[in-house]
């Protein structure tokens, strides 16, 4: 695994790299870090160059105090990460928050992406129908790391699975140190409160997406606690150009809990015709 910063949002990202051919960029969720796309990685390594950064705030890239830490703000640090390693047109894979983000870089810089993947995508479930249940604000307390052990922020975290017992022990490491970085909390916060209102609203942001035409897979877990699979038919609709899989038995990080079926998913389609 490589590793090396470049500036984009006002920070210096930290960027993972595995394999090499045509690059493929991994963008991760809300609260997570590149460390979400360890265990699929090397299976995408095998025939591409996977790039994983860290967003501003998140795993050990910072965040300027300026910076707004809305969706449209880390769609630009996406965008900025494109040119800057002068990727474009390039494959794109979003999970969660980092879906929406992907969607809205897209939206305004078409031409820098080829197929975009979404993974259990936010943008798609409006805000006071879903993202008030339990799981959701029990994952908020994760992320904001309000637990005081350990045990306490795995099972938190492990809401985010049909299968606990795939949980990935390094998001829960990363998440026990952010539990004393006061400027980590604030970022969380900050980013929480920024897409909580974005997804208050989203017609106006579902009616820009009518005129995006780069081929789409989104890939949800049937059992996502956060972002109900039904908002797939959302997705659907609103994009013109779009591939729906739903994983049975699956929560909401396809990528950790079955990291060879999301791999062959993506692959399959970023390859295909």
């Amino acid at each position: 695994m490589r590793e090396h910063y470049v500036a984009a949002g006002g920070s210096h990202i930290r960027l993972r790299e595995l394999g090499s051919g045509r690059p493929l960029l991994l963008v991760h969720g809300l609260g997570q870090s590149s460390t979400t796309w360890l265990r699929s990685m090397e299976p995408f390594a095998r025939t591409r160059r996977a790039i994983a950064p860290d967003l501003p705030g998140f795993g050990v890239s910072g965040a300027p105090k300026s910076a707004r830490l809305d969706p449209q703000y880390f769609a630009d640090v996406v965008d900025e990460i494109v040119e800057a390693l002068d990727l474009g047109p390039i494959d794109v894979v979003g999970h969660s928050a980092g879906a929406l983000e992907v969607l809205l870089a897209a939206r305004d810089s078409r031409e820098r992406f080829r197929r975009i993947v979404l993974v259990d995508p936010a943008g798609f479930t409006p805000t006071p129908d879903n993202v008030l249940g339990t799981a959701a604000v029990s994952l908020f307390r994760l992320i904001v790391s309000l637990p005081r052990t350990r045990a306490m922020i795995r099972a938190l975290y492990s809401t985010a699975f049909f299968d606990p017992a795939q949980v990935d022990e390094e998001s829960v490491d990363e998440y026990v140190k952010r539990r004393s970085n006061a400027e980590a909390k604030r970022v969380s916060k900050q980013a929480f409160a920024e897409i909580y209102q974005f997804c208050t609203a989203l017609a106006p942001f579902h009616e820009r997406l009518a005129s995006l035409k780069v081929p789409t897979l989104v890939i949800w877990g049937e059992e996502d606690r956060l972002f109900r699979v039904g908002d797939a038919e959302v997705a659907q609709r609103v994009l013109p150009n779009v591939r729906i899989e739903r994983f049975d038995r699956c929560g909401h990080c396809p990528q950790i809990e079955q990291p060879e079926r999301f791999v062959k998913a993506t692959m399959e389609f970023l390859d295909g015709a």
